[in-house]
């Protein structure tokens, strides 16, 4: 029903009048990674099949909305100046699929983008175990799984079947391989895909939980990929906040080896966790903007610290995006 009315609504002009009443305003898009494997899709605002994203940036690169790079954006809605319906491409963590598949597709349509890097596992070469960890038991056959010995934390059998045991079954394993180091972590994790019977295999050496080498983001930024700060360890802050200003110097001086000392004054928080106590803690390393993962359009005087997005996933309809970016949700929402 929503998407017949959103159908309507854009053939009636609605879409239109929308975007000229809220010209003035940032729309800012979010991307995670891609999902670039045969199986299945995972995740469905974390990992967009490659091919719609291609499609969904041809569709951007033709519509009547006009791209800015992040910092000129900021910039400019800070002084009102904004082109009508300026919008902006963030995509957070730093996937291996950003390099591989997102770049190409950027540049094919001439489009600037900002990706937020967490550094961690940009410095060690592995896949993001928590996240593994929710693919696994979310995948893996029903059944009641011994995995004693693996890694701490594991002693009692591991039992997939309904939703929710798969919820706690996941939360047992990002507990268990967050709990020790890298190298142990790498392991255990391998040793849990097999005793679980999915192997490691493609996901693994395709890549696909992996985040950037460095390499990889030296080239990006070479390309006009800019590179900007979403924390070393991908810590949020609504758990985190303590951790913040250590967060962002680690982050930054891993990006800046990377860029050959080149700042980053863009952050991301990550997992959209948001305390207020942090705004303090950006302001003084010198942080120009912040983004948030609450959907909304970003008038001028919007606190920086605070702009909000519109999180695209595999399951979201073109017109879903175009009512994002026309404003008309924007509208919708302070009528309520």
């Amino acid at each position: 029903m929503k998407q017949a009315l959103l159908g309507s609504l854009r053939a009636l002009g609605g879409f239109a009048t929308a975007r000229a009443l809220t010209a003035g305003k940032l729309r800012i898009l979010c991307y995670h990674g891609l999902w670039t494997l045969d199986a299945a899709p995972f995740g469905n605002r974390l990992f967009m099949p490659h091919r719609q994203f291609a499609d969904r940036m041809k569709w951007l690169a033709a519509s009547p909305y006009p791209v800015l790079p992040l910092g000129e954006a900021v910039d400019m809605l800070a002084e009102d100046r904004l082109p009508k319906g300026a919008t902006v491409i963030t995509i957070d963590d730093g996937w291996a699929s950003t390099y591989t598949h997102m770049l190409p597709a950027l540049e094919a349509c001439g489009l600037p983008a900002t990706v937020y890097v967490s550094t961690y596992y940009v410095e060690n070469d592995g896949p993001v175990a928590n996240v593994v960890a929710n693919y696994l038991a979310e995948r893996a056959l029903a059944g009641t799984y011994d995995l004693a010995g693996v890694l701490p934390g594991l002693e009692a059998p591991l039992v997939l079947g309904d939703a929710a045991s798969r919820d706690r079954a996941g939360d047992r394993l990002r507990t268990a391989v967050d709990d020790v180091g890298f190298q142990p972590r790498m392991v255990g994790l391998a040793e849990v895909a097999n005793r679980l019977g999915m192997g490691t295999e493609p996901w693994w050496s395709g890549r696909q939980f992996h985040l950037m080498r460095p390499e990889e983001v030296a080239d990006a930024a070479r390309r006009g990929l800019d590179i900007q700060l979403h924390t070393h360890r991908h810590k949020g802050l609504h758990r985190y906040i303590d951790a913040l200003p250590q967060e962002l110097a680690d982050n930054r001086a891993s990006l800046g080896a990377m860029l050959g000392g080149a700042r980053q004054d863009h952050f991301c928080y990550p997992s959209g966790g948001f305390d207020p106590r942090g705004e303090a803690m950006l302001a003084e390393a010198g942080i120009k903007s912040a983004t948030l993962v609450s959907e909304g359009l970003n008038a001028p005087g919007t606190n920086p610290y605070r702009l909000r997005r519109f999180l695209d996933g595999r399951t979201v309809s073109e017109a879903s995006i175009d009512a994002y970016l026309s404003g008309i949700l924007d509208i919708a929402e302070r009528l309520r």
